[in-house]
């Protein structure tokens, strides 16, 4: 474990751990919401074989479907189905739905692209600085309550296990809906 001293709270020298009994100035400010004051730095172990393995596995069902696809539909009629479009609203459920997944998970590969472009730009968006704020917070229970679309900006009110609202803004790049706050 290493001690990782919240921002809000004077630089301590480098390579410097409390002692057991050590407590803050009492002086200093509480540390953000969710900040862990202890971090786990075990290093983790080397996952080369297992992706080798997801690598060589994905390629066996790739041609496998190949081949399903090319014998199966052979002499079958090519047949078009579209799929009926989402409201803008709906779309925003979607987006707020993706989030609350990608945070319960603490999976940011699935956060990312449902961030806007203008929030990817913050230097606090990062996979350290949302993991570091997923550790020991709650899963989100979100579900949106009030959507306000206006051309590509949107607000939904949101709200977690049916309390605390939030307006959270949208904005449709490229065709999407993505969420602009963190």
């Amino acid at each position: 474990m290493r001690f990782n001293s919240p921002p809000n709270w004077p630089t301590p020298p480098p390579g410097w751990v409390p002692p057991p009994d050590w407590r803050p100035d009492p002086s200093w400010p509480p540390p953000p919401p969710g900040w862990q004051v202890w971090v786990d730095d075990t290093p983790t172990g080397s996952k080369k074989g297992l992706i080798i393995g997801l690598v060589a596995a994905a390629l066996v069902v790739i041609i496998g479907g190949v081949l399903a696809v090319s014998i199966f539909t052979k002499d079958a009629p090519q047949v078009t189905v579209s799929k009926p479009t989402k409201s803008d609203e709906e779309q925003i459920k979607d987006v707020v739905e993706k989030f609350q997944d990608a945070w319960n998970a603490s999976d940011f590969d699935a956060f990312k692209p449902i961030v806007c472009e203008d929030a990817q730009q913050d230097g606090e968006f990062n996979e350290t600085d949302f993991l570091d704020s997923r550790e020991g917070s709650d899963d989100l229970d979100l579900s949106v309550t009030d959507v306000d679309i206006d051309g590509d900006d949107a607000t939904a009110t949101v709200e977690n296990e049916n309390k605390d609202p939030d307006d959270i803004t949208f904005a449709r790049e490229k065709g999407e809906w993505k969420w602009c706050e963190f």
